[in-house]
């Protein structure tokens, strides 16, 4: 009789230690909490693409570089055509900037008359979202990623040979339906597009 009671104790014994061991393990195995997104980066201020100074004229002046070939809507377009003064394919290869901080949602190839393109989202902060595109570029020097104000992102370029050598600036608000691609670059219905310069010269 003792024995077998000695018998049962053990067992008990070995099944508490046994729980013990289990529980230790069940803490040990906890998953670990997922840390908090990164914040947004939040574009306090924007700035032309091109150019040395963060700031220029539309007209072909000698107060800058470079002017504004053709404007936000004309002809239906729905952004702004950037060349130098000098003109032809002068301002082949020159600096195109971020105008401000962002990150890359589009950088590729976008066929005949686009060439190259990157499209960077915005946002500001009040939580507003809008996007800037960079049409024809020779060259792409970063393809995602967060960028800042007036970092280097491409090399102005001519759409692979279809026309001379210029920098097409698109500004985009949340509404627009080709919010995160490339377009047509041209439209009647001008809605979820709004004026770069306007929007840039509101922003400083």
């Amino acid at each position: 009789m003792k024995s077998i009671s000695f018998a049962v104790v053990l067992i008990f014994l070995s099944l508490l230690q046994s729980a013990c061991g289990n529980s230790a393990t069940t803490q040990t195995l906890k998953p670990t909490p997922t840390p908090p997104p990164a914040p947004k980066s939040i574009a306090q201020k924007f700035a032309y693409p091109v150019g040395k100074g963060n700031s220029l004229t539309q007209a072909k002046d000698k107060k800058d570089e470079w002017y504004n070939a053709l404007d936000f809507g004309e002809n239906n377009h729905l952004g702004e055509d950037w060349n130098k003064n000098s003109g032809g394919n002068t301002d082949c290869g020159e600096a195109v900037f971020a105008v401000a901080d962002g990150k890359i949602v589009y950088a590729e190839n976008a066929g005949a008359g686009w060439g190259n393109v990157v499209i960077i989202e915005h946002s500001l902060a009040d939580g507003t979202r809008v996007q800037t595109l960079y049409g024809h570029l020779q060259k792409i020097l970063k393809t995602s990623g967060d960028v800042k104000f007036r970092e280097q992102i491409g090399e102005v370029g001519n759409a692979d040979g279809k026309y001379l050598c210029h920098l097409h600036l698109e500004l985009r608000e949340e509404n627009c339906p080709m919010w995160n691609e490339a377009g047509g670059g041209y439209s009647a219905d001008r809605k979820g597009w709004l004026d770069p310069s306007d929007f840039i010269d509101n922003h400083r």
